[in-house]
C-alpha cells in the first residue's frame, strides 16, 4: 500500500518540515522529566523530534503498516513506547503533555477525550478551519463550542502550509495550544461550570448529572451544602422535556444542551 492510499484511509498526512518541526519542539518546552502523548506516529519525523528531548514518550499509530519505519527509531530512543491501536479506544496513561499531528478526521473527537485527562498542556496541529473554530466558539453552533471553553483555554500559535506535509493535504494546518482549566475557576461563568459538571459524568443520565451539577455549582458558590431536595426542586421549574433528561449526558444533542444552559441559567 503506498502512503496516498493510506492517507485516504486513515486522514493521515505526514509532516516533514524541520523548521515548522523545530517549532512545534518549541512550543512544548519539554522537559526530560515530563511524560508525553503523540498521536500518529507516521512515518517518525516528529516522533524523533520528541524522543531527543529526553521526555518519556509514548506514541499511538493506527497504521500497522508504517511500522517498519519505527524499529530503527526504537532501537535508537530507548524512551519511546510505540502502542499501534487507536488512540481514541484507547485508555491513555496519565501524562503532562500530548504533542500531536492531528489526523483531520479525529480532530473533534480528540478534544472531547481530552476534557477527561488532567495534563499540562497540549501542542496540536489541526485543519486551520478546525482551529478557527476552536477559537471562536460564540459563532459556532455545536457540542464543541458548548463543551471546549469549560475544559480549555486554547491559543493560536502559527499557521502551517500545505507544502509543510507528505502528501499535501488539500487546506493549510494550524498549530494551536490547549491547556485545562480547573472546574473551581470557572464559578463566575454558570453556563461553563454546569456544563463542566454534566460532563465529567457523561455516561450518567442527564437528570442525575444535573442533579449533581446544582449542588456542586450552588455550594461552591454560595459557600454552604445545597441538597438533593432543593437541586430536584430547581430542575422541575426548568421544566426541560423528559426526554432530554432521560438521555445519556454522552448523547445530547447540541440543540438538547443548549436548552438546558438557557433554561438554567437564570434560575443560578
Amino acid at each position: 500500500m503506498s502512503i496516498k492510499d493510506k492517507v485516504s484511509r486513515f486522514g493521515q498526512h505526514f509532516m516533514t518540515d524541520p523548521i515548522i518541526i523545530e517549532n512545534i519542539i518549541e512550543f512544548a518546552d519539554l522537559k526530560d522529566t515530563e511524560t508525553v502523548i503523540e498521536i500518529g506516529t507516521g512515518t517518525g519525523i516528529l516522533t524523533e523530534a520528541i524522543a531527543k528531548t529526553g521526555c518519556n514518550l509514548t506514541s499511538y499509530e493506527i497504521d500497522t503498516t508504517l511500522e517498519s519505519h519505527h524499529s530503527i527509531l526504537k532501537e535508537k530512543y530507548r524512551n519511546i513506547t510505540i502502542i499501534y491501536g487507536n488512540a481514541l479506544k484507547e485508555e491513555l496513561p496519565q501524562f503532562d503533555k500530548i504533542v500531536a499531528n492531528i489526523p483531520y478526521n479525529i480532530s473533534e473527537p480528540l478534544i472531547l477525550k481530552l476534557s477527561r485527562y488532567d495534563f499540562k498542556e497540549g501542542i496540536l496541529t489541526v485543519n486551520k478551519s478546525f482551529a478557527e473554530k476552536m477559537l471562536d466558539m460564540e459563532k459556532e453552533s455545536s457540542l464543541l463550542a458548548l463543551i471546549t471553553p469549560a475544559y480549555f483555554d486554547v491559543e493560536f500559535l502559527e499557521i502551517v502550509p500545505k507544502s509543510a506535509f507528505s502528501p499535501r493535504p488539500r487546506i493549510s494546518s494550524a498549530i494551536i495550544s490547549i491547556r485545562p482549566i480547573k472546574k473551581e475557576t470557572l464559578k463566575d461563568d454558570t453556563t461553563k461550570f454546569i456544563t463542566r459538571i454534566l460532563f465529567d459524568q457523561r455516561t450518567k443520565k442527564t437528570e442525575n448529572a444535573l442533579l449533581e451539577a446544582i449542588i456542586d455549582y450552588k455550594t461552591l458558590k454560595d459557600e454552604k451544602r445545597y441538597t438533593q431536595n432543593e437541586s430536584r426542586a430547581l430542575i422541575e421549574t426548568l421544566q426541560i422535556d423528559d426526554r432530554i433528561l432521560e438521555k445519556k449526558v454522552i448523547m445530547l444533542s447540541y440543540e438538547n444542551l443548549k436548552i438546558i444552559l438557557d433554561k438554567i441559567e437564570n434560575k443560578l
